[in-house]
């Protein structure tokens, strides 16, 4: 499973229980928070977590790359071809640990980017199934919004507290989209 530490990728390793939680740092601005978030959630529902580190700042842009944001993006943490890059790096990892899947954390709201569609991971999973190791890409919260999904998973708001959506930084800006979904999907929790 690729873990970002934010809410929704740690909501759906303490639904699914992977058999490995995988943080990549490609060189986005909050990689230490974000290692930080994904260890300690990882630790405390036992689940075995590696860190991967093959940086790419210079190819990123917006708010995660410290850069401006891209022409071909409205939003302003789009990355280039970033999920597609973090879901290949799944699928290496996947086969050297004999998994056979990939799961990734988005949820319906993350439709407003190309990577964030059914068709995305449709065909993304297509690909993999096609190549040596039939790696298959499982987006099981795609039609959930994040606030269903936390409820789903039932994990412990003291799991999810852990949590780093931040897209700035290492401490929550409170102002980037990251930060404000982060305090839209607590208030529609309640917490």
């Amino acid at each position: 499973m690729l873990l970002s530490g934010g809410i929704d990728s740690i909501a759906i390793a303490a639904w699914k229980r992977p058999k490995l939680c995988l943080t990549v740092d490609y060189g986005q601005r909050p990689a230490v928070a974000e290692i930080r978030a994904s260890q300690q959630v990882c630790k405390d529902i036992g689940l075995h977590h590696e860190v991967l580190s093959v940086r790419i700042p210079d190819l990123g842009s917006g708010d995660l790359a410290g850069a401006g944001a891209s022409a071909h993006s409205i939003h302003s943490e789009f990355w280039p071809f970033r999920n597609q890059y973090l879901v290949t790096l799944g699928a290496m990892v996947a086969i050297k640990h004999g998994c056979k899947r990939v799961l990734i954390g988005t949820v319906a709201t993350d439709k407003r980017h190309k990577d964030g569609s059914t068709e995305f991971v449709e065909t993304v999973d297509r690909v993999l199934a096609l190549q040596e190791g039939a790696i298959r890409l499982s987006a099981p919260a795609l039609s959930m919004t994040s606030a269903e999904l936390v409820a789903k998973s039932e994990v412990p708001i003291k799991i999810l507290g852990w949590s780093h959506s931040c897209h700035t930084g290492d401490l929550a800006c409170g102002r980037c989209r990251g930060c404000q979904k982060h305090s839209e999907v607590m208030t529609e929790l309640g917490w």
